[in-house]
């Protein structure tokens, strides 16, 4: 027996005991702390059960896909060699000029299935080719330094002192109707008050 969703899935066997018990006189109460499902599933259940006069009811079929093999690569191909691009314009990309194939919502659907879900972009510094490849030679310089010569380096960083206020957003809990109240508020002055590097 599974639980999805809300939903519990009975077995064929688990079908047939509970309407035998049902027949041999057991209550709901009694099949369902056997079973551990909720009385109101057991209702459905039999209701559906006395309706299919005693059969296992037929599973549903869901209905054919819109799109093919090959359509659902060229969604995924078209997203991958350009991340950035939309659902409706991956859907004219693959598509016949004026015959879409599938609908944007499919086309989200399949880019899901494959992995590929709308994320935002992490920030970094940027870093040109040619300090890209000046960074991969010192470091393919520095690549069998040994401890001793590591411990000879003096490593150093920067930080950043804010002379007034806070440095990004804050956040204060406040009742209604007290946006105005000093207590609540943060106090600025002018060009934020400035900072050091050090």
């Amino acid at each position: 027996m599974t639980k999805t969703e809300g939903k519990v899935n009975l077995t064929t066997n688990q079908r047939f005991a509970i309407a035998r018990g049902r027949e041999q006189g057991r209550t709901l109460r009694q099949l369902a702390e056997q079973f551990k499902v909720d009385r109101s599933t057991f209702g459905k259940f039999l209701k559906r059960w006395r309706a299919q006069n005693g059969q296992p009811g037929k599973r549903r079929h869901s209905r054919a896909p819109v799109t093919n093999h090959q359509t659902d690569r060229n969604i995924v191909s078209a997203s991958r060699s350009n991340p950035r691009l939309s659902a409706p314009e991956v859907l004219d990309q693959v598509s016949p000029r004026g015959s879409p194939v599938a609908s944007v919502r499919t086309i989200r659907r399949r880019l899901n299935d494959a992995g590929m879900f709308g994320r935002r972009p992490v920030k970094k510094p940027y870093i040109s080719d040619r300090n890209r490849a000046a960074r991969g030679a010192w470091a393919r310089a520095h690549l069998n330094w040994t401890q001793s010569q590591w411990e000879r380096v003096l490593w150093s960083d920067e930080s950043k002192f804010i002379l007034f206020g806070l440095d990004g957003i804050s956040y204060a809990k406040r009742p209604v109707g007290t946006r105005f109240n000093s207590k609540y508020q943060t106090p600025t002055v002018k060009h934020d008050g400035g900072n050091v590097m050090v």
